[in-house]
């Protein structure tokens, strides 16, 4: 199942970069996202301020360690197919980034030992259960669609060029006057509203491209100005689709060495042609 999104993401919402769509393929799995209970779905304008500070708290720094539970569901007359994971990875500018992504399953031991790294140029993805490895391009894995169990928040900081985030970001030069000339959004495809979740007041960014099947939101806490869970819902053909990635911890400045974005195989694992980190 394919559909387009326009870059990468902004706080978790796909953010419009250069103007230049990708397709990116899904995994066939998918989440159903804790229920929500919105304070008021009234139109209101749009917290252009909050905004503004959830993006320079999310790009603060170019490296950041991330743990995260993600729901994947995907759906159609004919059934319904759900994962459950849980991923700890370290990112860094660059595209560069280890993640360790473990399966669960209500009342079973997770499936642990998956393990997908990145030195920029090309990703190597081992699978316990197999003892197999591959090696693809950087272009090839974000093409196979398995960038989506890595979690669409690291994906945005990976994906976000450097440049901007030294110049723009991190520099304090955005703000609630520029950030939707920024982001090339508008009233049209970006929205806000005040939810509730579990008890808890979320400000929401609903993004939807136009033309498109698919909404991604950012849930915001507006203390704190720090994004706490990301939502991708939407419909391919006869495909209902859900993913909902809870971040549980976001740290800046993890430790590294030079091994952390370079794999060695385990011994006795055998190298394969093509690998797949998706269980299905």
């Amino acid at each position: 199942m394919k559909f387009r999104l326009k870059a990468i993401a902004c706080l978790g919402l796909l953010t419009i970069l250069g103007g230049t769509a990708q397709a990116v393929q899904l995994p066939r799995t998918s989440q159903s996202a804790t229920p929500t209970t919105n304070i008021s779905q009234a139109t209101e304008p749009l917290d252009l301020n909050l905004l503004a500070k959830t993006m320079s708290a999310f790009w603060q720094s170019d490296r950041f360690q991330t743990n995260s539970q993600t729901k994947f569901t995907v759906g159609s007359q004919g059934g319904e197919a759900t994962i459950y994971l849980q991923s700890k990875i370290i990112s860094q500018s660059w595209r560069k980034f280890r993640a360790e992504i473990a399966y669960t399953t209500p009342g079973k031991p997770p499936r642990t030992g998956n393990l997908i790294v990145s030195d920029g140029k090309q990703v190597c993805i081992y699978r316990a259960d197999l003892q197999q490895y591959a090696v693809i391009s950087y272009p090839d894995f974000k093409d196979s669609g398995d960038w989506v169990l890595i979690g669409i928040s690291s994906f945005a900081s990976l994906e976000f060029p450097e440049s901007d985030r030294k110049t723009v970001v991190a520099a304090g030069h955005l703000s609630q006057k520029n950030v939707l000339t920024y982001l090339n959004a508008d009233g049209r495809n970006l929205t806000g509203s005040r939810r509730v979740v579990d008890g808890k007041e979320f400000y929401v960014y609903d993004y939807k491209q136009p033309g498109e099947g698919f909404v991604l939101s950012a849930f915001v806490n507006p203390q704190t100005a720090t994004i706490n869970q990301i939502q991708l819902v939407g419909q391919s053909k006869d495909l209902d689709i859900k993913l909902t990635e809870n971040i549980l911890t976001r740290t800046p400045n993890p430790i590294i060495n030079r091994n952390t974005f370079r794999f060695i195989p385990p011994k006795g694992a055998k190298r394969v042609k093509s690998l797949s980190i998706n269980p299905f």
